[in-house]
C-alpha cells in the first residue's frame, strides 16, 4: 500500500505540472482553456501509467542493469518500452473522449492511430525515465548495504570483547614470546586498515577477501592456540573472480563465535572457493555442533543474504546448513 501511495502520488504531480504547463501556455497564445480540461487529460494520461509502473518496476528489478548483462536489460526495456508505450495510448484511446482529449478522432480505432502517429515518441521517455528511478533507488540500497556491511565488520571486530582478548593474548604473549605479540598487533593493525580501506566498488578480487581473512584468522589463532585450526581450499583461477567485498570475513567469524568458541575441544574451519561453470561456489565449515532448530539469522547473515539478493537476484544461492560428519555449512554460488 505504501508503495502504490508514492506511485500514485508520484504520477499525480506529474500530471498536475503538465496540466499547469498546458493551461498557461494556452492562456499565453491568447487561447485560455477552463483549467480543469488539461487537469482531466493529463491526469487521465498519468494514471494509466500508474498503472502500468508496477509491471515495469518488477520487470526492471528481472532485468537491472548489470554489468555482465547491459545488452540484454537494453534489448529486454527496448521491447518493453514499445509494449508499454503502445498500452498506455491503447488505454488513453478509450478514455479520451470523456475528457475532452483535442486527439479525439470520432472512434477508438481511429484515435488510437493518431496518437501512434502523434504521441508514440513522446511517450517513451516516461518508460525509460521509470527505469532510471528504480535502478538508481536499486544502486542507492546497495551503496548503503555495502557501507553498512563494513561497519558491519568494524563493529564485530572491535566489540570490546573482542579487542579485550586480542590485548589480553598480546599481555600474556608479552611474557613469553615478544616476537609473537609484535605479530598480532600487526596483524590486528593489518585487519582494521583493510577493513577501513574496503573497496567502495560493489565487487572486488576474490585474492582481497581471502587476504582479509587470513589476517583474520591469524589473530583469532593466537586467541585460541590450539582449539583453532583452519584451512584454505581456493583454486588459484578463482582468486581473479569478482566477489562483493567483506562477504566471507562475516561468515567465519559466525563460524569462530559459534562452532569454536563455544567449546573446550579444538575446532577446525574449513574456507573453500572453486571457480566452475561459470559460476563462484564459496563456503564457509566448521566443525562445531551445528545449527540448532529453530535458529535464526543474526544481523551479519541477514545483511550477507540481502546483499547477495540486490546484487545477483537469482542468479546467485546462499544456503546454510549442518554439515555431513558434524558442524555448520555456509554455500553461496554467485556469478563469475
Amino acid at each position: 500500500m505504501r508503495r502504490a501511495a508514492i506511485i500514485v502520488a508520484g504520477w499525480t504531480l506529474c500530471g498536475a505540472l503538465l496540466a499547469a504547463q498546458a493551461y498557461f501556455s494556452s492562456a499565453m497564445r491568447g487561447q485560455p482553456l477552463a483549467w480543469t480540461r488539461p487537469l482531466a487529460i493529463w491526469l487521465a494520461w498519468a494514471y494509466l501509467w500508474a498503472l502500468l509502473t508496477p509491471a515495469i518496476l518488477r520487470l526492471t528489478a528481472r532485468y537491472p542493469f548489470r554489468r555482465r548483462h547491459v545488452l540484454r536489460a537494453l534489448l529486454v526495456h527496448a521491447c518493453a518500452s514499445v509494449i508499454a508505450v503502445i498500452i498506455n495510448l491503447a488505454l488513453f484511446a478509450a478514455v479520451a473522449p470523456l475528457v475532452g482529449a483535442v486527439s479525439y478522432a470520432g472512434s477508438w480505432g481511429a484515435t488510437f492511430v493518431r496518437l501512434l502517429g502523434t504521441a508514440f515518441f513522446l511517450d517513451l521517455p516516461a518508460y525509460w525515465l521509470l527505469v532510471i528511478v528504480a535502478e538508481t533507488i536499486r544502486l542507492s540500497k546497495l551503496e548503503t548495504q555495502l557501507a553498512e556491511a563494513r561497519l558491519l565488520a568494524l563493529k564485530a571486530q572491535l566489540q570490546p570483547h573482542f579487542l579485550f582478548n586480542a590485548l589480553n593474548t598480546v599481555s600474556v604473549l608479552m611474557r613469553e614470546d615478544v616476537d609473537a605479540a609484535d605479530d598480532v598487533l600487526v596483524r590486528l593493525s593489518a585487519l582494521l586498515r583493510k577493513t577501513l580501506d574496503s573497496s567502495a566498488a560493489h565487487e572486488v578480487p576474490l585474492r582481497e577477501e581471502i587476504a582479509l581473512l587470513e589476517a583474520y584468522l591469524e589473530i583469532e589463532r593466537a586467541r585460541f592456540a590450539d582449539r583453532l585450526t583452519y584451512r584454505l581450499d581456493v583454486d588459484a583461477d578463482a582468486l581473479d573472480a569478482r566477489v562483493p567485498p567483506l562477504i566471507l570475513q562475516p561468515l567465519v567469524e559466525n563460524a569462530i563465535r559459534h562452532g569454536i568458541a563455544r567449546r573446550v575441544a579444538p575446532g577446525r574451519i574449513e574456507i573453500a572457493a572453486a571457480r566452475r561453470n561459470g559460476k563462484v561456489h564459496m563456503s564457509v565449515r566448521d566443525d562445531g555442533p551445528g545449527m540448532s532448530s529453530g535458529a535464526r539469522d543474526g544481523v551479519g547473515l541477514s545483511n550477507t543474504r540481502a546483499r547477495l539478493e540486490q546484487l545477483y537476484g537469482a542468479s546467485h544461492s546462499f544456503e546454510i546448513s549442518n554439515a555431513e560428519g558434524g558442524g555448520a555449512l555456509v554455500s553461496l554460488v554467485i556469478p563469475a
